[in-house]
């Protein structure tokens, strides 16, 4: 049910019932009873005409009447103590829907919400009867339910709210402390938790750290190892080793210590083929060469 609705349902009555009489004030609360859309009756009876009629002993059946629809059930009008007027067909079936509103919001709820309940504080005759009045307030935005005929239930997501009695007020007041008391908890639990979340992370944090430093401090270490005497710098030695013992023929004899002359023989004139027995056939007369002098130096490193 929405509540704007509802109210502006009952502002037509509210205007009427101001500074109205007794028996005009209990013909508006039987009007507005009847009304279709109308089911918040507070500010209705917060009016001064209304409240006067309690202490009418005619008109006073009216007044209870107005307040079992304001915050009572179908059950308390039978159980009333006073003596209230009979009901018609449309505010007979309109408490009997402000009823099942009272019985969905009650705990449990899968036993006020079972067929069998139901259809005994509502004083139904049939499941048929039942399923009419469910589909009714669901129409009338009075519940958010779905009907359950294969397990005989009720299955109700969401309720409208009703008007709340003087009385209520306490019970309405240490149920909200106890949820914000739990709100409390939860948050106290959710906060433990962040902080646990935070702490775990700073140790991550200074691990990572130290695991750096001692990376980057066996990096250095090993750079200082392979340094100018290490492995990578002993190339140019072992090359220098590598060139000891080498000869070098030089063109020049200028300023090369050590020098060795040896001479090379130079054919002075063409070979005969097939002639002489030297090395490898080639033959001819030690006369018909001539000797050139070279200079082979050894370097000493």
């Amino acid at each position: 049910m929405a509540d704007q609705k509802a109210l502006a349902a009952l502002q037509p009555f509210i205007l009427l019932a101001k500074g109205a009489g007794p028996a005009k004030a209990a013909d508006i609360i039987t009007r507005a009873t009847e009304a279709p859309g109308c089911y918040v009756f507070s500010e209705l009876l917060e009016l001064e005409s209304i409240q006067r009629l309690n202490e009418n002993e005619e008109y006073a059946k009216y007044y209870h009447l107005l307040r079992i629809f304001a915050y009572g059930s179908y059950t308390d009008y039978l159980s009333s103590s006073y003596p209230l007027p009979p009901l018609t067909d449309a505010q007979l079936h309109k408490l009997k829907q402000l009823s099942l509103v009272t019985l969905s919001s009650q705990p449990p709820a899968s036993l006020s919400l079972s067929y069998p309940y139901l259809l005994k504080s509502l004083s139904l005759p049939t499941a048929r009867a039942l399923e009419d009045l469910v589909i009714s307030s669901i129409y009338a935005s009075l519940l958010d339910a779905k009907l359950d005929t294969a397990n005989q239930r009720v299955e109700v997501s969401s309720a409208a709210g009703r008007d709340v009695a003087d009385e209520e007020i306490p019970g309405m007041i240490k149920t909200l402390g106890n949820w914000a008391a739990q709100c409390e908890d939860v948050l106290r639990d959710i906060e433990g938790q962040v902080e646990e979340i935070q702490r775990i992370a700073v140790e991550r944090r200074k691990e990572r750290e130290e695991y750096e430093k001692e990376v980057a401090a066996k990096r250095d270490a090993l750079a200082k190892k392979d340094g100018p005497g290490g492995p990578g710098g002993g190339a140019g030695s072992q090359g220098g080793q590598m060139g000891k013992g080498k000869r070098v023929i030089s063109d020049g004899d200028e300023g090369l210590p050590n020098e060795d002359l040896m001479d090379i023989d130079e054919d002075a004139g063409s070979q005969a083929a097939g002639g002489g027995s030297g090395l490898f056939g080639f033959g001819g007369s030690q006369g018909g060469r001539r000797r050139k002098g070279v200079k082979v130096a050894n370097k000493r490193r």
